[in-house]
């Protein structure tokens, strides 16, 4: 009897094993299949700016080897390293300000449901309405610089984080909710031990949102005040038909959001995995 038990599991963890393989393999296929498509869609791209600027010449759409030749170029020089410096400087305060705070408000505004009901028409209110129309006051209270443009990517970004992370705080599983509480659990361990880990995919999903709306808002606080990084390179080059550099700076723009969406989509599943895990332990 022993023996045929030991078998059963035996086949039970091969067929487990098996299971597991194919399941990896047909993640392994459906990714290769994706990467297909999206390169045959950067050559459709690629092969289309290169018929238009046949077509209808350096004005209207640059050569892929000229963005190319001034991408390298910009580089080489040192031009792109200190605009995308600046920007990053200016995305990464910016950001930083809205997450810390952004979260920290959302935390207390869902985690107290009366408090989360009064400031809801006037943070609605607030992020209905469109950055740009605060830009003339910004620059009022803070000037054209630097302070000025952290001012305004905080106000894009902050927002979506604070509304996302108090609809997660609300939100949290109340089965754990009370039964944290049926244990003598305090405010306190209610917050960081029950609910805000609970919370953690609708926070980073906030956060990854607030991180695209942060790239967009360093972008237009450059074009509409004092011009420097990578704005100010795409404004300049726009005001002089420089095309073929334009474009060269809109695809470190794109990289560069690409890479900060990627970044935070990768901490989300890790972030993910741990919830699980901790969720097993309780």
């Amino acid at each position: 009897m022993e023996s045929r038990g030991a078998d059963d599991r035996t086949e039970a963890a091969a067929a487990s094993l098996a299971v597991s393989l194919t399941s990896h393999q047909n993640r392994a296929r459906q990714r290769r299949k994706i990467w297909a498509v999206q390169g045959l869609i950067a050559l459709a791209l690629i092969l289309g700016m290169q018929v238009l600027n046949a077509v209808a010449g350096n004005l209207v759409m640059p050569s892929p080897l000229s963005v190319l030749r001034q991408e390298i170029e910009m580089w080489a020089d040192g031009t792109l390293l200190w605009a995308l410096w600046q920007s990053l400087s200016v995305l990464g305060a910016g950001f930083g300000l809205a997450a810390t705070s952004g979260v920290f408000v959302g935390i207390l505004l869902g985690g107290f449901p009366f408090m989360g009901r009064v400031f809801a028409p006037f943070v609605m209110a607030m992020n209905s309405t469109p950055g740009a129309a605060f830009i003339p006051l910004i620059i009022v209270w803070f000037g054209l610089y630097t302070e000025a443009k952290i001012v305004l990517v905080w106000h894009a970004a902050v927002f979506p984080i604070l509304i996302s992370t108090a609809a997660g705080i609300a939100n949290a599983n109340r089965d754990l909710t009370e039964m944290a509480q049926s244990f003598g659990a305090g405010r306190r361990v209610l917050f960081w031990q029950v609910m805000v880990p609970d919370a953690l995919p609708s926070i980073l999903s906030g956060l990854r949102i607030g991180a695209a709306i942060s790239t967009v808002g360093t972008v237009i606080a450059e074009l509409t005040m004092a011009q420097s990084g990578l704005g100010g390179l795409m404004i300049t080059a726009g005001n002089r038909f420089q095309m073929d550099r334009y474009f060269a700076v809109v695809i470190v723009l794109m990289a560069l959001g690409t890479l900060i969406s990627m970044g935070l989509r990768l901490a989300e599943r890790r972030f993910a995995r741990w919830r699980v895990a901790l969720t097993e332990a309780r």
